[in-house]
Order: C-alpha cells, then sequence, then structure tokens
C-alpha cells in the first residue's frame, strides 16, 4: 500500500490512473484546479473502500503547487510516489503565439513539475527513496503543425524528468516520463482544430498511427501506475511512449 500524490486526475489520464492505484490499495492525494470535478472523483473512490482526499490546485500557482504536495504528503503520513500529470496544450506557431501563450505553456508544462519534484524528493528522501512520474508527451520527440508552445515545453518536462533522474537516483529515488500520443480526451481539442475537429482527425487517425487508432486514458494510465510501482523499481530517466507506433513515421 502506496502513498501516492497526484496532479491533474480530475479526469483523461489522471482520473483513470486514480482509479487503478486505489484499486491497488493507494492511498491518494489528489489536486486538480476543477475541484467540484475532483471532489466526484474522490466520492467516486470513497464509495469503492478507498481512502482519497481531494485538494484544488492551479497548476500555474507556484505556491499552490508546493502547497499541495506538503499538504498532500502530511495527509497520508508520508509519500511513497508523486505523479505530476498536469499539462496544458496551446497551439500556434512562431508568429501566432503570444507571450502569454508562451509563458502559461512553460508555466503549467515545466515548472508545475520542477515545482512537484523539487517539494516531493525531500518527502521520498525521508522514506528511503520512491518514484516520481512527469507526464510529457509523445511530441516531445517529434514535431507536428502549429504546437510550438506544446512541442517545446513538453521536449522540456522530459528534459527535466531526465535530470531530476540524474540528480536523484543515488538517493533511490526514480524519476520518469511518460510520453502519450493521440488519447481521447477534451485536452486534445487544441490539436483536433488544427485537423477540422475530432471527427475530422479521427477520419485522419490511420494514416497517422499504425495501431490505427488513439488511446483509452485507461490504457495509459496502466502504464503510469507501472512506472509509479515496485515492478519498476531498476527503471529510471527513461521516456516511456505510448503512441500506437506514431513515432515509428
Amino acid at each position: 500500500m502506496k502513498r501516492t500524490l497526484i496532479l491533474g486526475c480530475a479526469r483523461g489520464i489522471g482520473a483513470a490512473g486514480a482509479r487503478l492505484l486505489a484499486e491497488r490499495g493507494d492511498r491518494l492525494a489528489l489536486g486538480d484546479i476543477d475541484l467540484p470535478a475532483l471532489e466526484q472523483l474522490v466520492d467516486e473512490l470513497h464509495d469503492g473502500g478507498a481512502e482519497a482526499h481531494a485538494f484544488g490546485v492551479d497548476a500555474a500557482d507556484p505556491a499552490a503547487v508546493t502547497s499541495f504536495v506538503s499538504a498532500g504528503a502530511r495527509q497520508l503520513g508520508g509519500l511513497d510516489a508523486a505523479w505530476s500529470n498536469v499539462g496544458v496544450q496551446i497551439a500556434g506557431t512562431a508568429e501566432e503565439v503570444t507571450v502569454d501563450d508562451l509563458d502559461r505553456s512553460f508555466a503549467i508544462n515545466v515548472r508545475a513539475h520542477a515545482l512537484v519534484c523539487g517539494a516531493a524528493v525531500p518527502l521520498l528522501r525521508a522514506e528511503g527513496g520512491g518514484a516520481i512520474l512527469i507526464t510529457a508527451s509523445n511530441s516531445a520527440l517529434l514535431s507536428e503543425p502549429r504546437m510550438l508552445p506544446y512541442a517545446t515545453t513538453k521536449a522540456a518536462a522530459l528534459a527535466l524528468a531526465r535530470q531530476v533522474a540524474r540528480d536523484y537516483a543515488p538517493e533511490k529515488i526514480r524519476v520518469n516520463a511518460l510520453c502519450p500520443g493521440w488519447v481521447d480526451t477534451p485536452f486534445n481539442e487544441p490539436a483536433w482544430a488544427n485537423f477540422g475537429g475530432r471527427e475530422r482527425f479521427l477520419e485522419a487517425v490511420p494514416g497517422l498511427v499504425p495501431l490505427g487508432r488513439i488511446s483509452t486514458p485507461a490504457e495509459v494510465a496502466r502504464f503510469a501506475c507501472l512506472l509509479l510501482s515496485d515492478e519498476a523499481a531498476y527503471v529510471t530517466g527513461h521516456a516511456f511512449v505510448a503512441d500506437g507506433g506514431e513515432l515509428l513515421g
């Protein structure tokens, strides 16, 4: 039974992951900006007999992120694993994006992850080690039309995970990056717009993804739960891609 913290889990991959972690017996501290949706998830987990605590967190607010990690670990009585799953998808070319677009992309897609790591490391050290997972994207490893803010910051998130893994491996703190491809969640609406909307995008999927379909949140969440578990005890500093073969080109 692990004490696990997730930032960014009111819906999508994070919510699916919270359900799976609860099923395996983890005690959970969950944070998201959408507190009503998060509280619904926590009620669902409670109904299933799990321990879970909801915290409203704006990932663009540095103080809110670090306070969440501290408060969540305090609620759980310590910390064994942390998953920073927040992200924002902002589309645009170098000519189209604004300074605000760039700053918000960096604040949520990079800085929030770094702050989770910085706050979680001392807590994991106190337990003799643990696991951190950062959600990046396969966009960290490829280029797509009109996705400059997203692709750039996701590449930075991957570099961040590798750097933190290097710094803290001697203390038995593992850090990996989860790099999903296309997942069927509203998070991808800005990218779908580049195709003319979700339905037009789905028509294009067979030409984009060798497996011929997009993923469900639960499929990716199972991968995340593996990386947070002791089953991955000898794995650190890597990008784990779940994208149906999209990187094959």
